[in-house]
């Protein structure tokens, strides 16, 4: 029916965003071959479980998009960021920088992009857990634009 909308994938959208635009800004200091961009942390294969795990990764949340109006909504993301140590956090921070730069500049006008404006960002923040990375965390509110069915 005419008039239907549906919401963007912001994780689908922000992943290959990202993904994208570290390989341009970051090149050698985190090469897309050593590191991992995706909705969830990596597990190694079940066919390969000593397979290596990444040198750093990237993990997009999507919290859920409240309605504004009939084609706009307020997307919330959660970005979690690990690379590192905790002996060395300087990669995570970095990591984190870039990612929070990347996400910042999403807003275009036209269909490369579902975000029409970043609302709000929070972070990045350190997350202190027993883990063989350095974690920082941060959370932001876009404003994405709806696309007919």
């Amino acid at each position: 029916m005419a008039g239907e909308l549906l919401d963007p994938d912001i994780e689908r959208f922000l992943t290959g965003e990202i993904r994208t635009r570290l390989a341009a800004l970051a090149g050698a200091e985190f090469p897309a071959a050593k590191g991992h961009v995706s909705n969830r942390r990596w597990t190694p294969p079940a066919a390969a479980p000593a397979t290596p795990p990444p040198a750093w990764q990237v993990i997009v949340r999507d919290d859920g998009i409240n309605d504004v109006d009939i084609s706009l909504g307020d997307a919330g993301v959660g970005i979690v960021c690990l690379a590192g140590s905790q002996d060395n956090p300087g990669p995570a921070i970095r990591l984190a920088k870039l990612v929070k730069a990347i996400v910042k500049a999403s807003p275009r006008p036209g269909p490369s992009s579902p975000v029409a404006a970043v609302l709000e960002f929070h972070g990045p923040y350190p997350v202190p857990e027993d883990s063989q990375y350095e974690q920082r965390y941060m959370t932001c509110s876009l404003a994405v634009v709806s696309t007919p069915l």
